[in-house]
């Protein structure tokens, strides 16, 4: 599975496939983010080495959120149809979750899409888990994935031509580290709960 890791062999095989590659490239993260621990990181930079940073920006934006959608509605349609996992629906933090407005629900699932450290499918179970309706979610998917789309677009791309854009990737990487600063520091000050 050495293509997986391999940005240019990925890329080479999304060309490949000519007009076709486009919708290889969705499935392909459809099939990633329903597996939910794969990173697309790879993907999005492939998507920019073949369709360039804007139209591969709006490939893997497109793929991630519909895999998002398909991943959250299958796991919430697994989850009410297996009586073992209707358990999980009695965690307080469902609860919690559950007894909150629809604008907290739908602006937890925007920040959590921000970091582009959290495993898409931990966010997919989790707010298939919650009460969440799905069109909250998947405004929220898009809105959310937008920027972590535009980080993973550039690293991927950046990564493969290391020696043309640096700097672009410096910074970059630097963007992502304050995001994940950021969310690390906010949880680090909430008061533990007994």
């Amino acid at each position: 599975m050495d293509w997986i890791t391999n940005v240019e062999g990925l890329a080479e095989w999304i060309r490949s496939w000519g007009v076709l590659g486009i919708l290889g490239s969705i499935a392909l993260n459809v099939i990633i983010s329903i597996a939910g621990v794969l990173p697309s990181i790879f993907l999005s930079g492939a998507n920019a080495i073949v369709y360039g940073l804007v139209g591969g920006f709006f490939v893997s934006l497109t793929g991630e959120v519909l895999g998002a959608t398909v991943a959250f509605l299958l796991y919430r349609y697994g989850l009410q149809k297996s009586k073992g996992l209707k358990k999980l629906g009695k965690f307080s933090w469902i609860q919690t979750i559950n007894g909150s407005t629809r604008f907290r629900k739908g602006l937890a699932i925007v920040l959590l899409r921000m970091n582009p450290l959290i495993p898409s499918g931990i966010i997919n179970l989790g707010a298939a888990l919650t009460s969440i309706s799905f069109v909250d979610f998947l405004v929220a998917t898009l809105l959310g994935k937008i920027p972590s789309m535009v980080f993973e677009t550039f690293v991927g791309h950046d990564l493969v031509y290391l020696s043309e854009n640096k700097y672009r990737l410096i910074i970059s990487l630097l963007a992502g580290s304050l995001v994940f600063l950021l969310f690390w520091r906010k949880e680090k000050k909430r008061p533990q709960q007994s």
